[in-house]
């Protein structure tokens, strides 16, 4: 499965018009593997590089950032910026971290580093003062597992679509009638489900009303 624009901007710490500028003119900082036309869709890997630059950003400029990557580009053959673990040492430089070695990709290309890298995995606070969830458990009985679905936001320990479940509350069902139709699913992955969809939408919303004030 592929994540929608909405989707993708609630996990990866951005906004849906910071997406669409970001895959638009001559050199892209991030366009989308999955389909670059409507519907717009990013892939799992496409995520975890929008993180990544939205860590980064709340620290650096993003020219800096675009720098960066351009010095990456010169330093390695870069597949999918997903495949490149990229930290900030605080507001100096940003580091390209290898296995086993760390390398200044900003202030002094090349130059290995020893640095703790920072997980962009877990929860932060967007430069934009929003928090954003840990992408592999954001809200308790919902997980991403880049070997489910594609890494689709799902059920615990199922392979049942958060939204799935969350349309049926918003249908009127209550906890026994999806476990009627769905027996792996327990409270905690109804409440998940609802708790998230609620999140993704409030984010979403927040931009909206952060571009129209």
């Amino acid at each position: 499965m592929a994540y929608p624009e909405a989707l993708t901007a609630a996990l990866g710490g951005v906004t849906v018009h910071q997406l669409r500028r970001w895959r638009s003119g001559p050199t892209p900082l991030l366009a989308p593997e999955t389909s670059a036309t409507r519907p717009i869709l990013y892939s799992f890997r496409d995520l975890i590089a929008i993180r990544t630059v939205a860590k980064l950003r709340t620290d650096f400029s993003l020219q800096k950032i675009r720098r960066a990557l351009a010095n990456l580009q010169d330093l390695t053959d870069v597949e999918h910026l997903a495949h490149h673990r990229l930290i900030g040492d605080g507001r100096d430089t940003i580091v390209w971290a290898t296995e086993g070695e760390q390398v200044d990709i900003l202030r002094r290309p090349g130059q290995r580093l020893l640095v703790t890298m920072q997980d962009v995995l877990g929860e932060f606070e967007g430069w934009t003062g929003a928090t954003i969830v840990p992408l592999q458990r954001p809200k308790a009985g919902i997980e991403i597992d880049p070997d489910v679905l594609q890494g689709f936001p799902v059920i615990e320990h199922t392979r049942i679509p958060y939204d799935t479940v969350s349309g049926l509350v918003a249908d009127g069902l209550g906890v026994a009638d999806i476990r009627y139709f769905y027996p792996s699913v327990n409270e905690a992955g109804v409440t998940g489900a609802v708790e998230f969809d609620r999140y993704v939408r409030t984010y979403n919303r927040r931009d909206a009303h952060k571009r129209t004030a």
